[in-house]
């Protein structure tokens, strides 16, 4: 091979290179474990995330810490939109803290919008995400609301009720003391 050549060749692998490396990182990862094997390979990222929503939401306890962990650490070592949204769907499953259901909201503040140019199946995921987020939390602050206001009644149904029993007490007291000042005579 020539030096031309070669010099050309490897000017067209550095600039290939970095082209290659930030596409491998906007698909799903190989190693998608929460995928069945005998099935085909899901056609996107969007509909990869989906089938890892399926596997997540049937975690709990153990298994749901350790694969929010699992998934927090690939999210530190990939900042990719995939993961973000991976991140975001495991802190967002039923069984996981209202706490993480906010860290998951936060995350998805600055997720992927229509003009930023990127995948938008994930940005209508992202998007999806988002909106059930806001409805889960604002279900939540009326579920707190209404059991605030519950035990709020309870409190007062307690309270009548002590006043009602004295009210009892001071009827019986007066009964006796007008049986008494009627009595002998």
């Amino acid at each position: 091979m020539s030096a031309l050549r070669r010099v050309a060749f490897i000017l067209c692998s550095l600039l290939l290179l970095p082209g290659l490396n930030s596409c491998a990182l906007l698909k799903a990862p190989r190693d998608a474990y929460w995928l069945d094997p005998q099935a085909p390979r899901p056609s996107s990222d969007a509909v990869s995330l989906l089938h890892y929503s399926v596997f997540a939401r049937n975690l709990s306890g153990k298994p749901l810490a350790e694969e929010t962990e699992r998934v927090r650490l690939a999210y530190a070592a990939e900042k990719t939109d995939f993961r973000l949204l991976q991140y975001a769907t495991v802190l967002s499953v039923p069984g996981a803290t209202a706490a993480d259901h906010r860290r998951a909201q936060q995350l998805l503040e600055p997720a992927p919008r229509p003009a930023d140019g990127r995948d938008s199946e994930l940005q209508a995921l992202a998007s999806l995400m988002r909106a059930n987020l806001a409805e889960y939390r604002r279900l939540e602050e009326g579920s707190h609301s209404q059991a605030q206001r519950a035990r709020e009644e309870q409190r007062r149904a307690e309270d009548l009720e002590t006043k009602l029993e004295a009210l009892k007490d001071i009827e019986k007291s007066l009964q006796r003391h007008d049986k008494g000042a009627k009595g002998p005579k």
